[in-house]
């Protein structure tokens, strides 16, 4: 590829990124329904056409910004999985990264949850195929690893899918009454909140 596309792919890539960044903005200060392609277009300093070159409507749109986003958690939570430790601090981990995560794209997440009915127990809802398959990823780790601490004896022996999804509901259940009740969420907090309630019945005594 010559330096010319090489350019033109860079630049699109950042209006592409421009335009996304004023829907989130414009989506988190008055809502998705109540924002038009036009306010966002007015937003990124963009014509209203030039959107439409990138998504096809404001779906498409809220789409890419969910998409984008669910793709930053997998890659930080898989990278959380799968660091030194053992299987339980791994998991502890995981939990205080996802905690981080929700609290750094607050927005988004509020976008998401009053978009999207039933996502705080189950977090799949909504979401079309690419973004089950980045978020499945994700729960195969997970419960690879939940699978690895029951054979070594740091968590007890169950369903390991059905206490990754135990685990899922009940951070994304806690993100969801906070996101609603607009409280000042802390990181630690919720992860320290989350792990009391989660690991002391499920780890073996001994393993954390």
């Amino acid at each position: 590829m010559t330096a010319e596309p090489k350019r033109k792919d860079r630049e699109r890539e950042r209006h592409r990124r421009e335009i996304m960044a004023a829907a989130r903005e414009l989506f988190a200060r008055g809502g998705y329904e109540r924002t038009s392609m036009a306010c966002i277009a007015e937003r990124a300093e963009f014509a209203v056409g030039t959107l439409y070159r990138f998504f096809k409507d404001k779906r498409a749109l809220y789409r890419a910004l969910i998409l984008d986003t669910v793709e930053e958690f997998a890659d930080e939570l898989v990278t959380a999985l799968q660091g030194p430790g053992n299987e339980i601090e791994r998991l502890e981990r995981y939990v205080e990264v996802k905690a981080r995560l929700f609290v750094r794209h607050i927005p988004t997440a509020r976008l998401y949850f009053t978009q999207t009915v039933g996502a705080g127990l189950l977090p799949t809802a909504g979401m079309d195929q690419e973004i089950r398959t980045v978020y499945q990823r994700v729960l195969d780790i997970l419960e690879s690893v939940v699978g690895d601490g029951m054979s070594k004896g740091l968590i007890l022996k169950m369903n390991p899918r059905m206490l990754v999804l135990g685990l899922e509901g009940l951070s994304n259940a806690y993100v969801e009454v906070l996101i609603e009740r607009r409280d000042d969420m802390e990181a630690g907090v919720l992860a320290d909140t989350v792990k009391a309630i989660f690991f002391r019945p499920v780890a073996v005594e001994g393993a954390r």
